[in-house]
């Protein structure tokens, strides 16, 4: 009951904040701009929208929600509530990842007919959301302000995106997926392509558990240094 409060509280401000308006826009507007774009083409660049886009749109609310709940003094209040600080982050990345995954079907929905595993993509788009988020929780609870936060993430997004490049097949390029951005890129791009399912499979089991370890690490931050470090 707790956590289901939580998550009607949370969609009901990302409502009021235009969240969901701004990517009903931003998918018109990649309906546009894909349109134009050669079939055959839209394989390798769709993939790199639906990822750089959806994937990685937590990590820019993230930082300002949890900025605004402190300055209103929401987040002091969470030690005299019922509500756990696991279930308060929980509630964030669940809708975040939900609202990254609906942008990123729809936007695929309207630009490609067939060739698509729904299902990969789905899941792709939400654990690496997931991860993005869990990020951007740790680079906001060092910041006290919005600008502050708008700039310090910058770095991180750099070291986390640029080696997607990975994608192109280089010599070693493999190695790059170790880190959890470049496997849930996999992911999204081997569910436009044809792909092997066990290395699906596999890729989906690292994310998700390298997701699971962040969440335990991003539990203690936010405790430490938000809750009750002020």
């Amino acid at each position: 009951m707790r956590m289901t409060g939580a998550l009607k509280t949370d969609f009901k401000f990302q409502m009021k904040q235009g969240f969901y308006i701004i990517y009903f826009f931003l998918t018109i507007i990649y309906m546009v701009i894909l349109s134009m774009i050669p079939k055959e083409f839209k394989n390798i660049i769709l993939p790199i929208i639906v990822f750089s886009d959806p994937s990685v749109v937590g990590f820019f609310f993230i930082g300002g929600i949890i900025m605004l709940e402190k300055l209103q003094g929401i987040i002091n209040y969470i030690v005299v509530t019922p509500l756990s600080i696991k279930e308060y982050i929980l509630s964030k990345v669940f809708t975040l990842s939900l609202l990254a995954v609906i942008a990123g079907e729809a936007i695929t929905f309207v630009s490609i007919n067939s060739g698509v595993n729904n299902i990969i993509l789905a899941i792709g788009i939400f654990i690496s959301s997931v991860f993005f988020i869990l990020i951007g929780i740790i680079v906001v609870v060092g910041c006290k302000t919005l600008n502050q936060y708008m700039v310090k993430m910058v770095p991180f997004l750099m070291l986390l995106i640029i080696p997607c490049i990975s994608i192109i097949d280089f010599k070693f390029s493999y190695i790059l997926t170790v880190i959890p951005s470049v496997a849930g890129f996999r992911i999204v791009y081997g569910a436009f392509n044809d792909w092997n399912i066990i290395e699906a499979i596999g890729l989906i089991t690292y994310v998700v558990i390298i997701d699971y370890l962040l969440l335990r690490k991003v539990e203690k931050i936010f405790e430490n240094k938000i809750v009750y470090g002020g």
